[in-house]
Formats: C-alpha cells, sequence, structure tokens
C-alpha cells in the first residue's frame, strides 16, 4: 500500500487497475504487487537489500519492493550508508525498462551502488484466499511511503490507469459502481480510511504486533474470519 500525504489533510493511497486479460481479479482496482520470484531468495538479492522489515523473511520485503518498481515506477531504496536516494526520473525509467527486459534487480542495484530499503516497509496484514477460490493466494500486504521526487507510473502490461486516491473516495466511487474493488482490497482501504493523516496510519501500523494470517469465510450467510475473533 503506497501512500502519500494529502495536500490539505488526510492521505493517498496509489491504486492500479489490472489487466482485463489477468486470469485473478481482471479490471479491478488493487494495491501495487505480485509474485514472489525465486530470485527474491537469492543472496545477491538479500546482499542489495539494506535493513530489515519486523515479523517477515528478507526475501518477501525484496519480492514487495521489486513489484513496487515494476508496477509503479516507484524504486524505494538508499546507498550504502543508509541514505536516501536521489535518482533521476531519467534514471529511474531506464532501470525499470532493463528490469522489464530481464535483467536481475540485484545485478541494476549493484551496478548504480544502490540498496532496497526495507526501513520504509511497514508489515501490516497476511490475508489467504478462501479455501472454496479456484485460485489461491498466500498475500503479504505492507504499507510503504512514496519518496519524495519520484512519481507513481503504472507499466500499463501488467497494470494499467494508476491514480492516487483518497480512500473514503475509493470506497465511494466503488460504492458507485465506478471502480471495481474486491473485498481484501476494500476492507484494507476501510482501515486506510480511519485515519487523519499519514502519521497516524504508521502510527498504528507499527503498534499492532504480531501480524496473523487472515483466512476469510462464510458462516450463516456472514463473513467472520480465522483465526476465531480476528476482526476487519
Amino acid at each position: 500500500m503506497l501512500v502519500r500525504p494529502d495536500t490539505g489533510a488526510g492521505l493517498l493511497v496509489y491504486l492500479t487497475r489490472r489487466s482485463s486479460r489477468s486470469r485473478f481479479m481482471p479490471d479491478a482496482y488493487v494495491f501495487p504487487g505480485g509474485t514472489l520470484d525465486a530470485a527474491d531468495r537469492s543472496a545477491p538479492a538479500r546482499a542489495r537489500l539494506y535493513g530489515s522489515v519486523a515479523g517477515i523473511e528478507p526475501e518477501f520485503a525484496i519480492g514487495a519492493l521489486r513489484e513496487l518498481f515494476e508496477e509503479a515506477g516507484v524504486l524505494i531504496a538508499c546507498d550504502a550508508a543508509g541514505e536516501p536516494a536521489s535518482i533521476q526520473a531519467e534514471r529511474l525509467a531506464l532501470l525499470r525498462q532493463e528490469l522489464t527486459e530481464g535483467i536481475p534487480l540485484a545485478i541494476l542495484l549493484e551496478r548504480e551502488n544502490l540498496f532496497l530499503d526495507a526501513r520504509e516497509l511497514v508489515y501490516y496484514s497476511n490475508w489467504i484466499t478462501p479455501e472454496r477460490e479456484p485460485l489461491r493466494f498466500d498475500t503479504h500486504f505492507f504499507i510503504a511511503t512514496a519518496p519524495e521526487g519520484q512519481s507513481a507510473i503504472a507499466d500499463a502490461v501488467e497494470v494499467h490507469d494508476g491514480a492516487w486516491f483518497e480512500p473514503h473516495d475509493a470506497l465511494a466511487r466503488a460504492e458507485r459502481g465506478e471502480l471495481r474493488i474486491m473485498f481484501p482490497t476494500r476492507k484494507h482501504l476501510e482501515r486506510l480510511a480511519a485515519s487523519d493523516s499519514l502519521a497516524t496510519l504508521l502510527d498504528h501500523a507499527r503498534s499492532r504486533g504480531a501480524v496473523r494470517p487472515i483466512l476469510p469465510f462464510m458462516r450463516d450467510g456472514q463473513i467472520e474470519y480465522m483465526p476465531e475473533g480476528e476482526t476487519w
């Protein structure tokens, strides 16, 4: 969940529309993300990760930051001293193009003397697709603040129509049928909408304690969650 402060008050979140050809959630508006790659578990990838994310293995942080760069063009990175990286838009676009052409991100980062900055991620939740669904996923959600000086741009291949939304507005537009938003995305947008500022959201996210896997299921026509007693 890529977020940034609103110009007045509150916060904005970046959503993209999945391709109509996607076999899972076509045309739905989602947070940037995707599948963990084998390379995300490799030693070269881990060597280009600065810091860590509490509560989850390094490869998931690597995968989240890589997918964010692939789908939204936002690279959350730092130098060897941990200082935020300042990268020109043209250079970012070239690196993103090289990544889509198959050059491993670890090689690109080493060439540029950059590291993915895990310190900028907050691990928020872990949702597992209900058992009745034909396609099932074990999905980890993170919160990241958009770095200053970078613009989010959908890749126009896997995702389209990327835009910043105020969470309340995204929910209202989905209610009117203007956006297709699936249940897990809607529930996370509701959580974002409950915060009146980016600082409030980050404080809430960091104070939640250990993340437990969530499995939604239907009982007597109502959506409930495993583990028992979990509320969303």
